[in-house]
């Protein structure tokens, strides 16, 4: 099996870019050929990516124009290179057009893969679009699958789930980072929120009022927020009496694997309250570390079955602060974090450590390979007009023109230059309704 990953390189922090790095390590460790592309332009370089990730050895492809048609072109050369590959597409949307035309040439003979990795509505209308031409989706997420068959009218034999993988620590030990603890007799509870500092998934906004809720039921504790994002500087407003107590530190942005070394351990709670997640990947970190959690019933935790009521973690309704503090009072004896930590554990051990992971991946683009081949896909539309050359000349001789002028379509963020999606962003409430019926109805 030969595999080509298709990926941003703008981003150099989070779950999707800590998956891939890893996957891919293990998959090279299988003796499998396995390529990773990633745009080269202004926004999206390689060298920075290759630094970060130089494990991945990954190569770039360009679009010099900037344009729409330009996009298409360049991965149409980079599939040129690779016609008989599993191609496994990461939030580039110009692959579909690229491999869709390619097919029709008979240009490209490999297999089309849709990696899914959010619950973002304009990712299911690019399944429903591209389903005449997708070989399959890998979801990461019970849910994700669902909607993949119910919005995005995926056959389900073509809908596939492969979970993030963490690592197991053989001996977890003890967190190095040293945090105030009030001048309470009885012991703190030592709570830990990891994650992106930002209110309409994450909603990092809970925390004072849950915060609140604890200390009216006169409950000690301390807490580590790991993280950084938008709301940093509102939040540490927020919790501005906490932090002048000691009760409460910002870390900022914290490596990954120094996670595992200064904030997860024994003995310690992770506090999650999320609105949506496909994991999250730090709830598995924290369990493989001997650590209890305590979560919203985030949509997205139904179907997986992962966090299960008084037997993997303690759940609470989604923005019920009074219910979180509640929850995390009942570990404050010990017993019961000693365990949820041992189940939280075992559930790890056997679907959410890398080495399960990496079968459930393997698995997956496997069954790939056995599906029947899709008919001839129907042709796609052409690229809309991306300026006032494109819209004088029309795309293909615009593209011609700026290639011979050296002209450049200028783009101010990386979701421009490398469209993730072929959709706008679909409001999020839409999404979550039909999302959260799923979720609890199956």
């Amino acid at each position: 099996m030969k595999l080509l990953f298709v990926a941003p390189s703008a981003y150099l922090l989070g779950g999707v870019q800590d998956w891939l790095a890893d996957l891919v390590a293990d998959q090279r460790r299988l003796g499998l050929d396995v390529t990773v592309a990633v745009p080269d332009d202004t926004i999206h370089r390689l060298k920075p990516y290759a630094e970060c990730f130089p494990a991945l050895r990954p190569i770039g492809f360009s679009n010099p124009s900037g344009s729409a048609l330009g996009r298409i072109e360049a991965l149409r050369r980079l599939l040129r290179r690779h016609p008989d590959h599993l191609v496994a597409g990461v939030n580039i949307a110009a692959l579909y057009p690229a491999v869709r035309s390619l097919r029709r040439q008979g240009g490209f003979r490999g297999k089309l893969v849709m990696t899914l990795h959010a619950l973002e509505g304009e990712y299911y209308d690019d399944l429903h679009d591209q389903r005449d031409l997708l070989d399959a989706v890998v979801v990461t997420n019970r849910l994700s699958g669902a909607l993949a068959i119910d919005r995005g009218g995926m056959a389900p034999e073509r809908v596939l789930y492969a979970p993030y993988g963490v690592v197991i620590p053989e001996r977890p030990s003890t967190p190095s980072l040293q945090i105030p603890t009030p001048t309470e007799e009885k012991a703190p509870l030592s709570i830990v929120w990891v994650g992106r500092l930002e209110n309409g998934q994450k909603r990092v906004h809970d925390l004072r009022s849950i915060l609140e809720a604890l200390d009216r039921a006169d409950q000690p504790f301390s807490l580590t927020i790991a993280g950084d994002g938008p709301e940093r500087g509102s939040l540490e407003r927020d919790l501005a009496p906490w932090l002048a107590q000691g009760r409460l530190r910002f870390t900022g942005s914290i490596p990954r694997q120094l996670l595992r070394q200064k904030v997860y351990g024994p003995g310690r709670v992770l506090l999650i309250t999320s609105r949506w997640e496909t994991g999250p990947i730090v709830a598995w970190e924290a369990m493989a570390s001997g650590m209890a959690v305590v979560s919203s019933r985030y949509v997205g935790s139904g179907l997986e079955q992962a966090l299960v009521e008084d037997r993997t973690a303690l759940l609470y309704p989604v923005g019920d602060a009074a219910a979180a503090a509640r929850q995390l009072g009942r570990l404050s004896s010990g017993g019961l974090l000693a365990e949820l930590a041992e189940a939280g554990e075992d559930l790890v051990r056997s679907r959410y450590s890398r080495e399960a992971s990496l079968a459930a991946w393997m698995a997956a683009f496997t069954a790939v390979q056995t599906l029947q081949p899709l008919p001839v896909p129907a042709a796609e539309p052409p690229p809309a007009a991306a300026g006032a050359l494109d819209r004088l000349l029309g795309p293909p001789l615009a593209l011609r023109l700026r290639q011979r002028l050296g002209r450049r379509f200028r783009h101010n963020e990386a979701g421009s230059e490398w469209p993730h999606s072929g959709h706008p962003p679909v409001p999020e409430d839409t999404l979550l309704e039909q999302a959260a019926r799923l979720d609890h109805h199956g």
